[in-house]
């Protein structure tokens, strides 16, 4: 067995764009999950069962602390993804290892902020955590 390289997730950003060509990453990101599914429908035959495979459908969750004095040049904070999501833009969305390159790992795609919330607790900074809905398929290759 070959021994594994793991990547650590501080070195991939999420970064998002509204024009598909500058970047940005999203600042003091906690977590960022992508979630690809597709569904299915089932037909029991005699021949046994058919599976119909649908369209496949992607998402990304992201979480991160409230920053108020993101880095401008190569930044978004939980604030501009608000106004995203606020107007209903287009985004295109990045994850790459290595940033840039990508030719360990890559995703990428476009589609809308669908959800936002901010949390405000006694003892903690202030979280927020958002839904990027993908629009057509996701780009997987570099």
């Amino acid at each position: 067995m070959s021994t594994p390289t793991f990547i650590q997730s501080n070195l991939v950003p999420l970064m998002i764009s509204t024009d598909g060509t500058n970047y940005y990453s999203v600042v003091c990101k906690k977590a960022a999950n992508f979630n690809g599914t597709t569904p299915t429908n089932v037909d029991d035959t005699d021949c046994g069962p058919a599976v119909g495979l649908g369209s496949s459908q992607w998402t990304f969750d992201i979480e991160g602390v409230l920053n108020t004095t993101p880095n401008g040049a190569t930044e978004v904070s939980a604030k501009t993804v608000l106004q995203y999501w606020n107007t209903q833009t287009l985004l295109y969305i990045k994850m790459q290892y290595p940033n840039p390159g990508g030719t360990n790992f890559y995703i990428q795609g476009d589609g809308y902020i669908t959800a936002f919330k901010l949390g405000v607790q006694i003892g903690q900074v202030v979280n927020f955590s958002a839904t990027f809905s993908g629009n057509g398929t996701v780009d997987i290759t570099p």
